[in-house]
């Protein structure tokens, strides 16, 4: 069918991307109506869509494509960012998508697009090999899902995450701290980060350089440590006792 071919080709296309195809406002409309009539493309959500793969009968964008292209201000991020590099045990029916434009958050063909508030576009990037997704880089992730713990992350689950990363940039994840600028937000980074010291080859300048935003107040990790919590002295930091068998230098 006329337009098939070329709209397929954009995997998720806007109405404009109809419209280069077809040039005139009132034929552009036509098509997509005959289109999905025929059965060779679906509506995703305003002004979203998709051609339908003939052989799966679903549409060629997969679900972090179209997390990326809901609006020109958006981003995967949090444990779906983790998803997508695959430091994730399982498989998830909800996509976090940051986004300085606010969105109604949507489900799509059994998914959620679930919106978060962005504060910034720092760490954000196209991976290589990759056709239209747009996602928050591997420490970006770390410390927005840290940052998030409870509300977005859940922390058994995010420590799970990070002990499958292979290395990590101390320099990106300072510069993505900066944005933040929240004492408790470096207390809870330095802590977690601390236990995988070793498997993230991190030496001694890192954690210096966060004590130094440290002062005297006391934070907790999360909910939890609120009520079963261990305090360690060295971050002035109430973490969970279960967490805090990984660590060091605890007190009770």
């Amino acid at each position: 069918m006329k337009g098939y071919k070329e709209l397929s080709e954009k995997v998720i296309f806007t109405f404009d991307d109809v419209l280069d195809v077809f040039k005139h406002k009132p034929t552009a409309y036509a098509a997509l109506r005959r289109l999905n009539r025929k059965g060779f493309l679906m509506k995703i959500r305003n002004n979203l869509y998709s051609c339908i793969n003939p052989i799966t009968k679903s549409v060629y964008a997969d679900k972090f494509q179209i997390a990326s292209s809901i609006n020109e201000k958006c981003y995967i991020s949090h444990h779906s960012a983790f998803e997508y590099y695959g430091y994730q045990n399982q498989v998830y029916n909800t996509v976090f998508v940051s986004s300085e434009k606010r969105f109604n958050t949507f489900e799509f063909d059994g998914i959620t697009y679930q919106y978060v508030k962005s504060n910034s576009f720092d760490g954000v990037l196209e991976p290589p090999y990759t056709y239209k997704i747009i996602i928050t880089d591997i420490e970006r992730t770390i410390v927005d899902s840290i940052n998030q713990i409870d509300s977005i992350s859940n922390l058994e689950e995010l420590i799970n995450n990070i002990s499958l990363v292979p290395s990590i940039n101390p320099e990106k994840l300072v510069q993505y701290l900066k944005i933040y600028d929240l004492q408790a937000l470096y207390q809870k980074v330095a802590y977690i980060l601390s236990l995988f010291q070793d498997s993230l080859k991190l030496n001694h300048l890192l954690f210096d350089q966060l004590k130094l935003k440290i002062n005297k107040s006391i934070a907790y990790l999360n909910e939890e440590a609120k009520l079963d919590g261990v305090y360690i002295s060295e971050y002035q930091l109430v973490v969970p006792k279960w967490l805090s068998q990984r660590g060091q230098n605890h007190e009770i």
